[in-house]
């Protein structure tokens, strides 16, 4: 296959994912072929070839992936349109929608196969646990999908996809870099029978950072069966995940002359964390016109940690305690009519989360019960319309030294509604509109660290309208995109809130008045050469506080980019080489938490990422070089505490597959 085919495949498979939800049964057969190259989504919570929910949906393919030589899934998503990247002592938080830094982890849903990465308490998901060796593609849905997959699915949901057993290509890499950074990763794949096989994960890494006192020390390994039939299609999975790391802290704005440094107060804090998680995952095909699926998840999550203060340094050690489990059943029918077909998925979820935190005597246990149903109708042959509601009761049994030592129960409950229509004007275009509902649940250490009187938070309700229209070109495709969001009761840490009794620090967490975000996103790719493709992509947003604090009414929402684009080059040499470049541009903002915008901003930055790669059949040498210009930039800020990101990073990472 030549390498114009295998641009032009990709395309096409992209346009399939991004264009072709909207389309009628027919059109879609018409666009897929080769069932090699189909692109399966699961913006249904089912394993199918096309979905149709009329919405913003990006896919990182694997071939993305391959190309861009990235060891991070923060190196994936930064190029993404509407993706705003922080990252604090190593760790990092994904923004979408106009979503501040330090509410992404309760705004934005990130899941690997399904399964919830975001925890029942506010740290943020474990980005840097999933291994990019293991994935095969990334799924981006940008814009509220609360009905489909409930709390904190108020911006997005992220959905990385990762190999199964039946992927026969196995392989092994060793990467050396900048930083003193080593890593060994093995991925092996075997096929036991015809319908059985099994994939061995394992992985060792260990660098210093870019930051002094930032040492991390990482080993994973991960087991999966899977079970494949025409009729079936079951996985079991076990992994675990061992991590060290040394936290640097803040930074004061004086230190920043000499950004790697870490204050002296710092010198003893570290996190570290073991992570033990079972998956089994099931999908039956029942008859011609019902499937059924089920994920039932369970993790357990143990960290010790030393957290200090700029200007308070400690020695104490902090246990954290996280078990978390869920049962999500769901059934399918589907029926076909002269105007394409009718979808019903009609689905159950349960949560079940256990959370201790030594320090404050905190713990918490949490029980949420959900109900949703969608529905799919073809108005015509190219016309469809979504519709689709949840019910969800969640209830916190919590324990708080401070503030509720006899504990307290609290009960609340939420609901959201979809209405979508999508129109596929011709083969190559569709557009669409869509509103829809989002909510979001109080964390622990939301409800534990209250304003004076307050007894619990109410949830954060929310409303979202989207328009969008989509275009397959000649040799790329165009993605036009504008959006509202407006969030009601919104959850955050006020500064200025009068705090709790016997608080450690002023301000407490509240329920907001109402904030609003107005987006455009516009995101186009073309194939330049036979040789060369191409990206580009903007998003603006304007997100303000409308209704809240006198001090703070008619603001903007902190840790808010009103600006971001990205670039993109990936040009095949020769035969055997190609080269990848990449620019990220992010505009000022407010530090976080700052409602009252009185604070320095972060400036803007722009930043230079690239890569070149040479296969030799079976085997891969790349190179990788990000901050390519030795920026110096402030990659998150909150109250005069600043987070620098790293500086120019590179590394060599060897590849065989066999």
């Amino acid at each position: 296959m030549t390498h114009q085919q295998l641009v032009a495949r990709s395309v096409a498979a992209v346009i399939t994912a991004s264009v072709g939800f909207g389309a009628s049964t027919a059109y879609a057969e018409e666009q897929v072929t080769d069932d090699e190259n189909t692109v399966v989504i699961t913006a249904s919570r089912f394993k199918e070839e096309s979905v149709r929910l009329p919405t913003n949906i990006t896919i990182i393919s694997k071939e993305d992936i391959e190309r861009s030589n990235a060891t991070q899934v923060v190196q994936l998503l930064k190029r993404v349109a509407g993706i705003q990247i922080s990252s604090v002592s190593g760790k990092t938080t994904v923004s979408m929608r106009g979503i501040s830094a330090e509410q992404a982890s309760n705004n934005v849903l990130i899941q690997v196969d399904g399964r919830r990465l975001n925890y029942t308490d506010i740290a943020a998901p474990d980005l840097e646990s999933v291994l990019v060796s293991d994935i095969e593609r990334i799924e981006i849905i940008q814009g509220a999908a609360s009905t489909l997959y409930g709390d904190q699915a108020v911006a997005g949901v992220i959905n990385i996809i990762t190999h199964s057993g039946k992927n026969k290509e196995s392989n092994a890499s060793l990467t050396g870099g900048s930083y003193g950074t080593a890593q060994a990763n093995l991925n092996l794949n075997h096929a036991l029978n015809q319908d059985w096989s099994f994939l061995l994960s394992a992985n060792y890494l260990e660098t210093d950072n870019y930051r002094d006192h930032n040492e991390r020390e990482q080993s994973q390994l991960a087991l999966k069966f899977h079970y494949l039939t025409e009729m079936s299609d079951w996985l079991f999975e076990f992994n675990t995940n061992h991590e060290d790391l040394d936290t640097p802290g803040a930074l004061l704005e004086p230190d920043l002359s000499e950004p790697t440094q870490s204050r002296p107060e710092f010198a003893n804090d570290y996190v570290n964390t073991q992570q033990d998680v079972l998956r089994v995952f099931g999908q039956e095909t029942i008859d011609n016109n019902w499937k059924y699926a089920i994920d039932v998840n369970y993790l357990d999550s143990d960290i010790d940690s030393i957290n200090s203060f700029v200007g308070f340094p400690t020695t104490t050690v902090n246990t954290t305690d996280r078990t978390q489990w869920s049962v999500y059943p769901r059934i399918k029918g589907q029926w076909q009519t002269d105007s394409g077909s009718i979808d019903w998925t009609n689905g159950v979820d349960y949560d079940h989360a256990e959370y201790a935190f030594s320090l404050l005597g905190r713990s918490n246990e949490q029980e949420v019960k959900s109900l949703y149903s969608q529905l799919f109708i073809p108005l015509s042959k190219r016309t469809d319309i979504e519709v689709a509601a949840r019910y969800a009761r969640v209830e916190d049994d919590l324990i708080d030294l401070t503030i509720y030592p006899g504990g307290i129960s609290l009960k609340n409950s939420a609901t959201a509604y979809d209405i979508g229509v999508s129109h596929q004007f011709d083969r190559d275009s569709r557009g669409y509109v869509r509103y829809s509902d989002n909510y979001r649940f109080a964390k622990v250490d939301e409800q534990s660290y209250t304003a004076d009187g307050v007894i619990g938070l109410e949830p954060q309700t929310g409303h979202s309208l989207e328009l969008g229209y989509e275009r397959g070109l000649k040799y790329g495709f165009l993605k036009l995109s504008a959006y509202r969001l407006e969030l009601d009761d919104e959850i955050f840490f006020d500064p200025a809130a009068t705090p709790p009794p016997a608080a450690f620090f002023p301000g407490a967490n509240v329920n907001g008045g109402r904030s609003e975000r107005i987006g455009l996103m516009v995101d186009y790719q073309a194939e330049l050469t036979d040789d060369i493709n191409s990206g580009v992509n903007y998003h603006y947003v304007d997100a303000e506080i409308k209704r809240g604090e006198p001090s703070s009414q008619g603001n903007s929402i902190p840790g808010v980019s009103e600006h971001t684009a990205n670039a993109w080059i990936d040009w095949q040499i020769d035969s055997i080489s190609n080269g990848y470049l990449e620019v990220n541009y992010r505009s000022d903002r407010y530090q976080e938490g700052d409602v009252s915008n009185t604070q320095p901003k972060i400036a803007s930055h722009t930043v230079l990422n690239s890569a070149i790669n040479w296969s030799w059949e079976q085997l891969t040498l790349g190179i990788r070089v990000d901050n390519l210009l030795d920026k110096e930039y402030i990659d998150y800020a909150q109250f005069g505490g600043y987070y620098p990101a790293n500086g120019r990073y590179g590394y060599v990472k060897l590849s065989y597959r066999f």
